[in-house]
């Protein structure tokens, strides 16, 4: 009888954990000098450290000129451990810290591709083509990463202390007029530009 109780206890607490993760929302504008081809879909993917997609998180087709995309749970196959300094951030390059030692991590980008064969995902291999695209923040102007990690963290550097809950986070650089820069981290931005060019 003893058995059962603890198969169903950890699976209610490895549920529980999934589902406290923290999940991110990004919503903004798409820019383009052309009309969007019949297919376009804005997705997140992990990134490795040499910026080349893997797996595909999540992906939207845009509507009217305009994307909101929900960023879910990255496979723990996916996570590397998050060496301070190991992700090149907007404004803190890799001068911060991160802790405790034993947090891992994926890197989020938001990319746009055409899905040619309308399988709802990227493929490689020239049957999906992809856009070469800018991502940044308008109001005020900034730029932000996309980070998954598997537990709490922190984030500290020279002038900052930023906390990153379990799941996703978007952190984020910002210049409102004559200040410095504001750094945050949050889950949620409403105002991207994506600044995209067909290849």
């Amino acid at each position: 009888m003893r058995r059962p109780f603890l198969i169903v206890t950890g699976l209610l607490l490895v549920l529980s954990a999934a589902s406290a993760q923290q999940r991110s929302t990004i919503s903004g504008i798409i820019k383009s000098e052309e009309p969007l081809p019949e297919g376009t879909r804005v997705a997140i993917h992990v990134v490795d450290s040499n910026g080349v997609w893997g797996h595909e998180v999540a992906s939207v087709v845009p509507v009217v000129g305009t994307f909101s995309i929900d960023a879910a749970s990255v496979p723990a196959s996916e996570l590397r451990p998050f060496r301070s300094g190991a992700v090149l951030l907007p404004g803190l390059h890799n001068e911060y810290r991160v802790g405790p030692d034993d947090v891992n991590y994926a890197q989020g980008r938001i990319n746009m591709y055409v899905d040619n064969n309308a399988n709802a995902v990227f493929d490689r291999g020239g049957i999906d083509t992809f856009f070469i695209g800018v991502l940044s923040l308008e109001d005020p102007v900034g730029f932000f990463s996309l980070l998954y990690v598997d537990k709490d963290a922190t984030m500290t550097g020279s002038s900052v202390e930023l906390d990153l809950r379990a799941g996703w986070n978007v952190f984020s650089v910002r210049f409102p007029g004559d200040q410095g820069p504001v750094y945050d981290m949050q889950p949620l931005v409403e105002d991207a530009v994506l600044d995209v060019f067909l290849p």
